[in-house]
């Protein structure tokens, strides 16, 4: 092989090498348009996931409830809690968190005392924090779990929603007198 058709192979191989302009801006379109389309949908997939945990995490909350009610063979509330997560907070708004604890004395104030959880005393049994980006309201500030599972003050009604809620991102739990719970997905109300 001569110097000349060295020369000539090698600037063809080196002219092969790469990406043309065309074909960048091909890519970048193609690219673009499955971004466009996609990002809006896993921000949708992202905030229902969000929704569907929160609703779980307080479903848990509740049937712990009513677990260590029948379990313990006492009264078991749950309730939203105030800033400290200590006791109740009185009203409706769930969004701070709530708090579960046996119930001797038949109120709605932790009576924890020693922090033993003994028979003579309300026994703190979980503290949550609240939930983010979300609004959660109740139609009762507690629930209360007789020793046979059932609650006393009646079906309580939980409507869980993103702040910038769309299409069927909110949750509505249902607790029922029997003590049992359902969460259903629905349109966004305003």
């Amino acid at each position: 092989m001569t110097r000349m058709s060295e020369v000539c192979t090698t600037m063809n191989m080196e002219r092969k090498k790469g990406f043309t302009l065309i074909e960048l801006l091909i890519t970048i379109v193609v690219v673009s348009i499955l971004l466009a389309t996609g990002v809006p949908s896993i921000m949708q997939m992202v905030k229902n996931n969000r929704v569907t945990t929160q609703a779980n995490k307080l479903v848990i909350a509740i049937q712990l409830a009513r677990n260590e009610s029948v379990k313990r063979g006492t009264r078991s509330t749950i309730c939203a809690a105030n800033s400290t997560l200590d006791n109740c907070s009185g009203n409706t708004d769930w969004a701070t968190g709530w708090i579960v604890f046996s119930n001797l004395d038949d109120d709605t104030t932790a009576d924890t005392g020693t922090d033993a959880c003994l028979d003579t005393e309300d026994c703190l049994m979980r503290a949550s924090e609240g939930i983010s980006k979300s609004t959660l309201t109740g139609t009762d500030s507690a629930i209360h779990f007789l020793p046979t599972g059932l609650t006393d003050n009646g079906p309580v009604t939980f409507t869980l929603k993103a702040y910038d809620c769309e299409y069927d991102q909110e949750r509505s739990i249902i607790v029922t007198l029997q003590g049992h719970t359902t969460i259903a997905q629905q349109a966004c109300t305003p």
